[in-house]
């Protein structure tokens, strides 16, 4: 009987374990001090968006800024279509938005965790806190799925390195002389949705600039283009007697027009070149995270140290999958992917670890 143990009931855990099941002579417990897939549950907006269209693998994987060319590998092997198959298989339909993310028909994640949770059948789930890799001394196989701390603590134990955890896909407070932006009002882009907020901005497209930026030093500042330029200045040239304030609002919304503009009430014939150019762009000083805004995390286990079935190089009884590793995507269901994609990487190379050809374990 050979023994595996899963440390974390998180997505990429529980997707590892469904996937392992089925094997005969194997018995795997799963530990996890919170409730299992609890992670799943705010995804989406408690929809849970658990994947992204997609057909290349190269143009998929460059929506992660830390483990692109890693996932690779792990994406030919396991998919978005391999995927949305496997849920099918376990009563998870789903449906692709118009934006091409996927989502269970249910619109539900508690409909998902319940699914999810209701096809495994075999591992068991173990409601305690692993704090250490003595405690699993009895184990020949241990796959490390908690992306926490604790996940980063085993994993360092173990003789990782911990590339420095940071928030990534979060708010962005902005400095304190900033302009007292509208809360609530949303500016549509051509970029994406930027949200003003009580403590800065958020919203799809500063979520993924927080990513992009996430080691970047506070404070730093963001230049977003908010205006055609070329559209603006003939619309402004063509009602000389409106406000200037008055054509800005046709493209961005009344109460932030108000808030960015010096001379709102200036009629357009008195509106210079230099004037219209200032009104392209939208400039943010950055001064630190959201701590209220954050999604995921980048950093983690040092990508140089584990091989392309997410097994490490140090320790060969030792495999990680999900959000343990220095991998972290854009919003859209790519972070979950990793997951989905990882797990299924680790489950396949234990198999084929363990079994001969004849369907044996090996000794």
């Amino acid at each position: 009987m050979i023994k595996i143990a899963i440390i974390g009931a998180g997505p990429a855990g529980i997707y590892c374990a469904l996937h392992l099941q089925n094997l005969t002579n194997i018995n795997i417990d799963i530990y996890e001090k919170d409730i299992a897939l609890k992670t799943l549950l705010p995804t989406g907006g408690g929809r849970c968006n658990l994947t992204h269209y997609a057909e290349d693998i190269k143009d998929f994987a460059s929506n992660y800024p830390r483990g692109e060319k890693f996932l690779y590998s792990v994406f030919s092997r396991h998919f978005v279509s391999d995927t949305l198959s496997f849920f099918n298989s376990i009563d998870i339909k789903t449906y692709m938005q118009d934006d091409l993310r996927y989502f269970p028909i249910s619109n539900s994640a508690k409909d998902m965790r319940i699914k999810m949770l209701n096809a495994l059948k075999g591992p068991a789930i173990i409601k305690k806190e692993i704090k250490s890799l003595k405690q699993l001394i009895n184990y020949e196989i241990i796959i490390i799925s908690t992306g926490s701390r604790n996940g980063y603590n085993l994993a360092n134990e173990a003789g990782h390195k911990i590339v420095e955890p940071k928030a990534a896909l979060c708010g962005l407070k902005l400095s304190a002389d900033s302009p007292k932006y509208p809360q609530g009002v949303v500016l549509r882009t051509n970029c994406g949705d930027i949200l003003f907020t009580k403590n800065g901005v958020s919203g799809p497209l500063i979520y993924k600039i927080s990513s992009i930026n996430a080691r970047k030093n506070f404070p730093y500042e963001i230049t977003i283009p908010i205006i055609d330029i070329q559209e603006l200045e003939k619309s402004v040239r063509e009602n000389p007697k409106k406000t200037i304030g008055n054509i800005v609002s046709k493209y961005i919304p009344k109460s932030l027009a108000r808030t960015i503009l010096n001379n709102h009430d200036k009629k357009c014939a008195n509106i210079t070149n230099n004037e219209i150019k200032e009104l392209e762009n939208i400039t943010f000083k950055v001064v630190g995270c959201d701590a209220k805004g954050e999604i995921v995390t980048c950093g983690g286990v040092d990508l140089r140290e584990i091989n392309n079935h997410c097994q490490s190089k140090i320790n060969p009884k030792i495999y990680f999958c999900g959000e343990v590793m220095d991998i972290d995507g854009f919003c859209g269901g790519y972070n979950l992917q990793n997951c989905w994609s990882s797990a299924y990487c680790v489950a396949e190379n234990i198999k084929t670890c363990l079994f001969s050809q004849k369907g044996q374990l090996q000794a």
